[in-house]
């Protein structure tokens, strides 16, 4: 690989705040001459929303969407993310609750999903290299979470991704990277509204709440699942007011 190879982005992206403001930061700090969204759905009950609000990103940052079949792994997932199922409410005083937290990750986990949806955006890194000796990075936006760290959103999974891309790939070089990974969402979020990002155009929520018009069509965030608690309170902490539609205001 030369020192000057052009790097072109592949950004892997979920329509979430974090996945949206690295699209963000790769399209206006790194600056790459090519770059295109991959989105992947694996039957999560939310994708539709998530995908509406993608589609908007990628319309307003100039770049294309590709939209991967993923379902089968909704198939085998014991994720309520996949289920048509009621999702529980977290009680404000139990989100940042260590023990609760621990408690609360099977429910969201599917099986291997974060590698996954990095071996298909290197799939197609090396396909594009192959194809037209183009280079692409493969970007993610997980971070640290907290109180309590999921395995596949730390700085040594990356690490790992990093090394099993220079095995699984033909000529390696390839190069996965995640620019967030050592921020707290309050930070994300502060960082997002330095780069513009249009934060009503960004998912969250776990359940779904279906759509508003409000000037135009919205989707609607239910407020109590815990992930709605943490967008809420993130843009709080930065000072960001939040824009976010609620079923019921966190």
């Amino acid at each position: 690989m030369k020192a000057t190879e052009t790097r072109n982005a592949i950004c892997m992206i979920s329509g979430g705040v974090d996945s949206v403001t690295t699209a963000y930061y790769v399209k206006k700090e790194v600056k790459p001459p090519k770059m295109e969204l991959i989105f992947c759905d694996y039957g999560q009950r939310t994708a539709e929303y998530e995908r509406f609000c993608i589609e908007k990103v990628a319309s307003l940052l100039g770049t294309r969407v590709r939209v991967i079949d993923l379902r089968w792994l909704g198939g085998i997932s014991t994720s309520l993310l996949t289920k048509q199922v009621p999702i529980p409410e977290t009680r404000p005083e139990d989100l940042w609750d260590p023990e609760k937290a621990r408690q609360r990750i099977l429910r969201w986990w599917d099986p291997c999903r974060n590698a996954i949806l990095l071996l298909v955006g290197l799939a197609h890194a090396e396909s594009y290299y192959i194809s037209s000796g183009e280079r692409y990075d493969v970007y993610i936006g997980i971070r640290r979470e907290t109180p309590v760290m999921m395995k596949d959103n730390t700085p040594e999974f990356v690490e790992e991704m990093n090394r099993l891309a220079e095995h699984a790939t033909h000529h390696g070089g390839y190069r996965i990277l995640a620019p967030l990974i050592k921020l707290d969402k309050d930070g994300v979020v502060r960082l997002g509204q330095e780069l513009g990002v249009p934060w009503k155009y960004t998912y969250s929520c776990y359940a779904g709440a279906g759509w508003v018009e409000a000037g135009e069509r919205l989707p609607v965030h239910c407020g109590t699942c815990s992930n709605c608690r943490r967008r809420h309170l993130a843009f709080k902490k930065a000072g960001v007011p939040d824009p976010s539609l609620y079923r019921t205001v966190p």
